[in-house]
């Protein structure tokens, strides 16, 4: 599968199962079209807008039932393949959504048995947890997400399986039912599969990225989850404040760069050598976190502690008025992740003669996962609408009593993260060094 351009507000995971005999092994058959009323169904599970809104009641109903440990163990995997990118890769900035990896990784997961899934579990942080209590929880973390609290999110998931590749019923009503995921049946040693599943990328980010392939995948089956994420702030930067300014890299070269500013009442937390800021969106359910390290400290320090305990950075904050200035930017990343996780445990899934996905397949037992593509675009600006411009907080803090602001310039190496506040779910996380 060759590497394919991105251009989205969000991302997209990729997984390529690929059988030990090649794509055509196994049974002939598996005609799994959806028909109309079903693709209805699950155009509306995949666009936030079509999402029938929760109740206020039924929400309180999810945020009780949904699973808190899966939702810090997907927070968890998310920074130990941040590490692993951070500490192996030669690019600048590094980003992932640990959300998407882990709602790509639960369409394998219901597909493999034995020590496959155990490792999987390990990994995951689901170890011990029934299948269809995993299945319920991600069930209920994705329409509590979807809700998005005054911001875009959809959510997309899909199984695309070779013609010949027979998936056992009990998979398909598990992916279907839980994930939203559409199931479909194509040759995916054919350019018409790369059109389809170019086409159906197109579709669920809203035209923001038209394709995820360039040439045939040749495998038994995709497993593909893709997140959109669209929110205006809370509080909008002021365009015409937006000056150039310089942003020291980490060889201490000046670049410069266009640098939003506002004073405004944020959640703040600071100690000797790290600021952090939390900026909500919409509703203010979701935040982006910004952790800054003092002039004294660096990016890499700030990373060893934050791998060893996210919550100092979660927990503590105090509202507080915020001479803020933060760079605009626009950054893509790419990551192959195979390596990452099965430096973690997840070993049998990658290796062909061991993995087992006998769950998914009637010849699954020969299914492995050759590779595990995961892309991020993300940009940040002022994002002066009206949405932002009339809610309340604004006016509040226009009343506040005058005081002296603590001072935050984001102009040297940061990490970001977009949190669900609710859930406290992090949807996207990233650390940049050259904004």
């Amino acid at each position: 599968m060759g590497r394919s351009g991105w251009a989205m507000l969000g991302l997209a995971v990729l997984l390529a199962l690929t059988a030990c005999g090649g794509p055509g092994q196994g049974e002939n058959g598996g005609e799994l079209h959806l028909d109309k009323e079903q693709s209805k169904r699950h155009d509306s599970v995949n666009t936030s807008r079509e999402v029938p809104e929760l109740t206020e009641d039924e929400r309180k109903r999810l945020l009780y039932a949904v699973n808190r440990e899966m939702i810090e163990a997907q927070n968890r995997l998310g920074l130990s393949i941040h590490q692993q990118l951070v500490e192996s890769s030669a690019e600048p900035n590094v980003m992932l959504s640990p959300y998407s990896i882990t709602a790509a990784l639960a369409l394998a997961y219901n597909g493999s048995a034995g020590m496959t899934q155990e490792e999987m579990a390990g990994v995951l942080g689901w170890s011990g947890m029934d299948l269809d209590e995993i299945n319920e929880n991600n069930r209920h973390l994705k329409l509590l997400l979807e809700q998005g609290g005054g911001v875009l999110l959809n959510v997309a998931n899909s199984v695309w399986h070779h013609q010949g590749v027979m998936l056992q019923q009990p998979y398909i009503s598990a992916v279907r039912d839980s994930y939203g995921a559409e199931v479909r049946k194509t040759d995916l040693t054919s350019s018409q599969a790369v059109e389809e599943i170019n086409s159906w990328v197109e579709e669920k980010t809203r035209g923001k990225i038209s394709e995820i392939l360039d040439e045939p995948p040749n495998a038994a089956a995709m497993l593909i989850n893709a997140v959109y994420f669209n929110g205006n702030w809370k509080q909008a930067f002021d365009p015409s404040l937006t000056v150039k300014d310089s942003f020291k890299l980490p060889d201490g070269k000046l670049s410069e760069v266009q640098m939003m500013q506002q004073e405004e009442r944020f959640a703040y937390k600071e100690s000797e050598d790290w600021q952090a800021v939390r900026l909500p969106y919409g509703d203010g359910r979701m935040e982006m976190l910004i952790l800054l390290p003092s002039e004294q400290s660096s990016l890499d320090i700030m990373h060893t502690a934050l791998w060893e305990n996210e919550l100092e950075w979660r927990e503590g904050f105090g509202m507080e008025k915020v001479d803020l200035a933060l760079p605009k930017f626009k950054l893509e990343a790419s990551a192959e992740l195979s390596a990452a996780l099965e430096q973690l445990g997840m070993r049998a899934a990658f290796q062909d003669q061991a993995a087992d996905f006998s769950r998914m397949a009637d010849n699954g037992a020969d299914f492995f996962i050759g590779r595990v593509q995961h892309k991020v675009y993300i940009d940040v600006h002022e994002a002066g609408t009206e949405a932002a411009a009339v809610t309340g907080i604004e006016m509040q803090t226009s009343a506040a009593p005058p005081s002296e602001p603590v001072i935050m310039h984001v102009d040297r190496p940061f990490f970001f993260a977009i949190e669900d506040r609710d859930t406290g779910a992090w949807l996207f996380m990233g650390s940049v060094n050259q904004p």
